[in-house]
């Protein structure tokens, strides 16, 4: 380890997205892949919690447990994918109207925001990283219009709160547009979806770009 530099400490929070479903393996992840760009020695470390089908409120639940909170001031970087769940439930139960659609969106953007403020508040120095939205392939084939501008109100909502708490959002929204190729299946991308979130992470979050773009 070079001389003077703090290890690494990664915490990955969130879903499936951060389980790194889809990839070829656990660490061809998107997740993984950024680790390994930020790694600096071999006593830098990661630790994935993504569980499949957590929602935003499951999330919030665990980030404002104790345990976490004892947990969090020892990480360097957290990184957060949350709200697609809530979407994908609200699907499978049949109630996916506009006005269903825009409760939800508002019930996901307060709870983000409380997830990103409890993670600050119990470690300000840490590189706190939030994911957005891209289209699902189902969204082309239901209302294309309709998805894309609840898909980009979130990501507007997530940068906003990104900036308000200090944090850093990246949006893969134009990058996974029109690309069925990057899916493994409806929801998840595949190896090469996997290699564009790394992209974007590593750029966003590594500081080769250091700058927050909100979506237009």
């Amino acid at each position: 380890m070079r001389e003077g530099i703090k290890p690494v400490s990664y915490l990955a929070l969130g879903d499936s997205l951060t389980e790194g479903i889809g990839a070829e393996s656990p660490t061809k992840s998107f997740v993984s892949q950024f680790f390994q760009h930020i790694k600096h020695s071999d006593r830098c470390h990661m630790r994935n919690w993504g569980v499949s089908g957590m929602t935003s409120e499951e999330l919030l639940s665990l980030v404002n447990s104790p345990g976490m909170h004892k947990l969090f001031p020892k990480m360097t970087h957290i990184s957060v994918t949350t709200g697609g769940c809530d979407f994908i439930e609200l699907y499978e139960r049949g109630h996916f109207g506009l006005r269903d659609l825009l409760n939800t969106s508002r019930q996901i953007i307060h709870r983000v925001k409380s997830i990103l403020s409890i993670i600050a508040m119990n470690n300000p120095a840490s590189r706190i990283s939030l994911m957005g939205f891209y289209l699902p392939p189902p969204a082309y084939e239901w209302r294309f219009q309709t998805s894309a501008a609840i898909v980009q109100m979130m990501n507007r909502s997530y940068a906003k709160i990104c900036e308000e708490v200090g944090c850093q959002f990246f949006n893969p929204y134009d990058v996974f547009l029109h690309r069925h190729d990057y899916f493994f299946d409806e929801v998840h991308p595949n190896q090469v979806g996997h290699d564009e979130l790394a992209k974007l992470a590593i750029q966003t979050v590594a500081g080769e770009s250091g700058t927050v773009h909100a979506p237009v």
